[in-house]
């Protein structure tokens, strides 16, 4: 075996370690930064200034689809937004 076999090898062995042991915790954190996202983009809608909504959007076509599972995470149960109705929804 090789050094760069042998190195490639515990990479892979610390990489599994690692996220076998904080997997959920990098998920969950995930997860949070993707709702803070969503809020971001979809903060117009909201009546909430959004300074960035020049570059937002672009970006609501290809944030339809997880428009709902955003809204139902968020206990909403079915899109309160006039304007941007959810398609699972209406």
């Amino acid at each position: 075996m090789d050094l760069k076999c042998l190195l490639s090898k515990m990479n892979k062995g610390i990489e599994n370690l690692y996220f076998t042991k904080y997997g959920s915790s990098i998920k969950r954190e995930q997860r949070e930064i993707d709702d803070f996202f969503m809020i971001i983009t979809f903060s117009e809608i909201m009546g909430i200034e959004n300074p960035f909504s020049f570059y937002t959007l672009e970006m609501l076509i290809d944030l339809m689809p997880k428009f709902h599972e955003w809204h139902k995470r968020m206990g909403m149960e079915y899109s309160h937004f006039d304007s941007f109705p959810c398609m699972c929804c209406c």
